[in-house]
């Protein structure tokens, strides 16, 4: 199997894009943190009432488990996309971790991403190399979920993976809002195997098969 090795300066690229994400991130992780933390502490404190019934701290160990399962979701994926990928790469698999990541923010404002037609999980291997799969996904996301305007919410973007005759396609669309490749990572991002398709609405990134 051959493989697309990836310029230099994808891994740096990469590492840049990364490093603004986790930023981002960063307030979402310790917003939940504080949840669990604040609805553990309203269930320990009730329970040790004996006039109050055990339904009295049901809504609270709900939240603090919705609180702890998105958590837990967030930092899987982040400590996947911290990590080496293994060639090759799986782009479904990648677009559903750096989808959560961009998902998370401190701003209600800012948009979330969801992928559709996972269907695919498993069978959307490319030759690309790892780093350039994953800034081809997230450098066009983090600039399409963060919002100018912090008093309205954004739409959300729409990632759908596909296949077409070369290898695997993934389609970015938001609402009213144009979904482009940064200039910064544009010629690298081709250099490294990465290809796609502009329409003025959305945005076509294809991977060749591995």
């Amino acid at each position: 199997m051959t493989h697309i090795s990836a310029p230099e300066d994808v891994g740096v690229l990469w590492l840049q894009t990364l490093q603004r994400a986790m930023a981002r991130a960063s307030h979402d992780v310790k917003d939940a943190l504080n949840g669990v933390s604040v609805n553990l502490e309203v269930i320990r404190t009730r329970a040790e009432r004996a006039d109050l019934p055990a339904t009295s701290v049901a809504q609270f160990a709900e939240a603090a488990g919705n609180q702890l399962e998105r958590l837990t979701s967030l930092l899987d994926a982040v400590l996947a996309l911290g990590r080496p990928e293994r060639d090759p790469v799986d782009v479904g698999q990648t677009l559903r971790r750096v989808a959560m990541l961009c998902s998370a923010s401190s701003s209600s404002a800012d948009a979330t991403v969801r992928v559709r037609d996972d269907n695919l999980l498993g069978e959307a291997a490319t030759r690309v190399h790892g780093a350039a799969v994953r800034l081809a996904l997230l450098a066009p996301l983090l600039e399409a979920t963060a919002a100018s305007d912090r008093t309205q919410k954004m739409s959300d973007v729409v990632c759908t993976l596909g296949r077409d005759a070369d290898g695997t396609t993934v389609m970015l669309s938001a609402d009213g809002r144009h979904v482009v490749i940064p200039d910064s990572a544009a010629e690298s991002l081709r250099a490294a195997g990465v290809r796609w398709t502009d329409d003025g609405s959305t945005l076509t990134l294809s991977f060749p098969h591995a």
